[in-house]
């Protein structure tokens, strides 16, 4: 009975042992097996295409023996079995092969080296393999970029012409930053178009079937604009909902938190935003947990930040860790190529919305495209807008246009006040009061700040929009 479970395990260990031959057969690096005195007891035919040299005169041989005798240069084996830990080295063979020698021990229940196993691996194939990779992911590069760019002209955004020189430069960095996480800071006049950027950066991105969520930090109150961005726990102040709310940041998880006029956070805010840029976590207000988060952050300005910071407004470490990649969007003066395709755009998008089929005659066109457009493109969209709906023509001439449009012989002071040609005085003050009080309101959207900017009441303020017949849409106009 012993001696035939003694044939039986001899059996098994035979079929054992044919199987690790056909596994180490297998293996296309090389495999040198020696016992725990350098002894070689087996090696592959991977070792013998690699090396050069035949099994049989390396098989039942120790390996002090034949690097004695110049069979090998070095010896990884050795090596393992002097300091009992997994060893690699590189050598250059006799054929003139760079190989990768890896020497790994084999212990028993004693921690004694029964076996060191060493695997060959030709570098040449290993190069070869590292460039097949490099060149596929360069192509794979260019396809992701190639996608990017479909994307982008697949995208239906509205206010989007690119055709200047500094556009289709802002375009190729739109399509480079949407791939990667850094943080993106857009700049440029009001106008300008910059969430239009920044929708792009978003829809071109990974992340563009998550949320975009757009902040305007200079349109919602200090004291609501910290529990709108970060949210806040049940109790936290009189008149906060009983479950807690979440904020924007975590509303906008995997997507992009757009932070529209950055410039107008104050210095508790900024240190908060500092914390998620620079930890990527919040804390609700009211609250002690902190929140991992997950979004992309685009923040933008038509404000001088460096200026700021320099005058103590403006964090200097926010402003660093916010202008990662700077884009910088030019005004509409800087790029006149793109006016007369962008007052088609709207013209022929606010035709379809009228259901009307309204042009604009070559005279009226030229006047306008020489027109330095200060409002940018939401002035032209305003402007484009309105002569679409008074105009009782097919064909809008010059008699449609504002006088300063007209009359683009006008003086500009610094403060942007445009003053059409000559006119009687008292028809030039209230134009430049209703340009001021449009300014002062662009940056100050309250009436109370708006009055105090300028140095008078908050009811002379209302009463003198109520005369010029100035709301949101004309202000933003200027």
């Amino acid at each position: 009975m012993v001696e035939k479970v003694h044939c039986e395990e001899t059996l098994q260990d035979m079929l054992n042992v044919n199987e690790l031959d056909t596994i180490i057969e297998s293996v296309s690096d090389g495999i040198y097996v020696t016992d725990g005195r350098g002894k070689t007891l087996r090696v592959n035919s991977a070792f013998e295409k690699i090396t050069g040299i035949k099994a049989e005169m390396v098989l039942g041989r120790s390996v002090q023996d034949l690097l004695y005798e110049g069979v090998y240069s070095k010896s990884v084996t050795l090596m393992v079995l002097k300091q009992k830990m997994m060893v690699s080295i590189m050598e250059r063979l006799k054929i003139g092969k760079e190989v990768l020698l890896t020497g790994i021990p084999v212990f028993n229940r004693e921690n004694d080296i029964v076996r060191v196993v060493t695997t060959i691996r030709d570098m040449a194939k290993l190069n070869s393999l590292r460039q097949k990779l490099a060149r596929t992911q360069k192509i794979n590069k260019r396809y992701q970029m190639e996608l990017s760019h479909l994307r982008l002209q697949q995208m239906k955004i509205d206010n989007v012409v690119v055709l200047s020189k500094q556009m289709k430069e802002i375009m190729r960095l739109t399509i480079q930053v949407a791939n990667v996480d850094s943080t993106v800071l857009i700049t440029g006049e009001s106008g300008v178009g910059k969430e239009v950027v920044a929708r792009a950066i978003h829809q071109a991105g990974k992340g563009s079937s998550k949320p975009f969520i757009v902040v305007n930090c200079g349109a919602i109150p200090e004291n609501l604009l910290e529990s709108e961005l970060f949210g806040y726990e049940k109790g936290a102040f009189t008149g906060a909902g009983k479950e807690g709310k979440p904020g924007l940041f975590e509303l906008a998880e995997g997507g992009s938190l757009f932070l529209d006029e950055i410039g107008e956070l104050n210095m508790l805010l900024q240190a908060k935003l500092l914390r998620a840029v620079q930890e990527k976590e919040i804390t609700r207000v009211g609250g002690v947990r902190s929140i991992k988060i997950n979004m992309r952050i685009i923040a933008s300005t038509n404000r001088d930040l460096k200026k700021m910071v320099e005058e103590g407004k403006f964090r200097h470490d926010l402003f660093y860790r916010l202008n990662v990649v700077p884009i910088y969007v030019p005004p509409l003066r800087e790029r006149r190529e793109s006016i007369i395709p962008m007052i088609n755009l709207f013209l022929n998008r606010l035709n379809k919305q009228f259901k009307k089929n309204i042009k604009i005659d070559p005279d009226t066109m030229a006047i306008m495209e020489k027109y330095d457009w200060p409002g940018n493109i939401r002035e032209m969209e305003n402007l484009i807008e309105r002569l679409v709906v008074i105009s009782d023509k097919d064909v809008i001439d010059k008699s449609y246009l504002p006088e300063h449009i007209l009359h683009q012989n006008y003086i500009k002071t610094s403060s942007n006040i445009v003053i059409p040609g000559l006119m009687p005085l008292e028809e030039a003050v209230k134009e430049v009061e209703k340009q001021l009080i449009s300014t002062a309101f662009k940056k100050y959207p309250t009436t109370r700040e708006t009055a105090r900017a300028l140095g008078v009441s908050q009811a002379t303020i209302v009463r003198k929009m109520q005369r010029y017949a100035l709301n949101r849409m004309d202000i933003e106009a200027f």
